[in-house]
């Protein structure tokens, strides 16, 4: 297993500003995109390497099941015929901001409702607070161990277990504000990389940063050295803050980066709704991390992150998920475009603005 998610599914329902009619029953959920992200690069021959986990409610749309279906991932049913599924409500005034709520009581991802196959998972995806964060990394070493003692006839299979997993924390943004900023720090020493966009950075230190500045960007390089200089070789964090349209900026001690979007300016009506973009990003940004295992870790992190961008780029041009199409004869098409094509491509302009950079 390459990727898990312990994000949640939920059932959306998105409202806009008249007169456009509200979108029902809409997949969403950080661990739809999420998984969405990773399986973009594992195509229908590896896809069951990308794990989450979806609690099904007796209101579940069959259409919606048939989609997941389709995917073949490593999907977990935990079926709930007692109560509805998950269900959100969204609003989005003219201005682009976007309201939020739950319709009914959440069902949260612990380490209790992973398989097995799951619990030998490479990377790990978790969107939470800072403790609940620490509880379920704790919770997802201890089962592994007691996975591997349970299979200590398969040496190999028992020393890859016990080995530390890679993982990936995306703060919930309702708790990234000041008084909970010692407990992030504390999450720190237990993850690879953390996550927050720059409004939720930006509220987690009290700042104000304008990106439409210099003396913004200076800042936010600033910010984030501080982080993660502390890291030492045995804890070593890398800190990813997504930018929206801006791309976004990578910093682990002693380097920074900075990605744009995949979507310019000039094609900015591909965007169509910018809802589960970050998700996917770090769904896709772990199976960067997947494929780039012997490359030392500040190229690692850079292909990562680039892997990271072209995944948001399909999640953000249309309302829901991006449409899957197979060919017998060309293989996989997400919204009639192959996703290594806009990997090659992506790459090719990030290597046009590094030797730019150089000159």
């Amino acid at each position: 297993m390459d990727f898990v998610t312990m994000g949640m599914f939920i059932i959306d329902e998105i409202h806009y500003p008249e007169p456009k009619k509200p979108d029902q029953d809409v997949m969403g959920g950080a661990g739809l995109y999420a998984a969405l992200g990773a399986r973009l690069f594992r195509p229908a021959r590896s896809s069951r390497r990308v794990g989450w986990v979806v609690h099904q409610g007796h209101d579940f749309p069959p259409h919606i099941k048939k989609t997941i279906d389709s995917w073949g991932t490593s999907c977990q049913f935990i079926s709930t015929p007692d109560r509805p599924t998950t269900r959100a409500w969204n609003a989005y005034e003219p201005d682009g901001y976007r309201s939020f709520r739950y319709l009914n009581e959440k069902i949260r991802v612990d380490e209790d409702c992973l398989t097995a196959e799951q619990l030998r998972s490479k990377t790990y995806h978790l969107i939470c607070s800072a403790e609940r964060c620490i509880s379920v990394l704790q919770g997802i070493d201890r089962k592994r161990r007691e996975l591997a003692t349970a299979d200590r006839m398969n040496e190999h299979t028992a020393t890859a277990l016990m080995e530390k997993p890679f993982f990936i924390w995306e703060p919930v943004p309702d708790l990234c504000k000041p008084s909970e900023f010692e407990s992030f720090l504390e999450a720190l020493k237990h993850v690879d990389v953390v996550s927050p966009n720059l409004d939720e950075f930006c509220n987690l230190l009290g700042i104000s940063i304008d990106l439409e500045r210099p003396s913004g960007w200076d800042l936010l390089r600033q910010k984030c050295a501080e982080l993660v200089e502390p890291s030492t070789e045995e804890s070593e964090v890398a800190l990813v803050v997504r930018l929206g349209e801006k791309g976004c900026f990578f910093a682990q001690p002693k380097q920074n980066l900075i990605l744009p979007a995949y979507h310019e300016q000039e094609a900015a009506s591909q965007v169509v709704d910018p809802t589960g973009g970050g998700n996917t990003f770090l769904g896709g940004f772990a199976l960067g991390v997947v494929e780039s295992m012997r490359m030392d870790r500040g190229e690692r992190l850079e292909e990562a992150a680039i892997y990271g961008v072209v995944a948001a780029s399909f999640a953000i041009e249309q309302v829901g998920v991006p449409t899957l199409h197979r060919s017998m004869s060309y293989g996989e098409f997400w919204n009639g475009e192959k996703v290594e094509k806009r990997l090659k491509k992506y790459r090719k302009r990030v290597q046009m603005l590094v030797d730019q950079a150089k000159e």
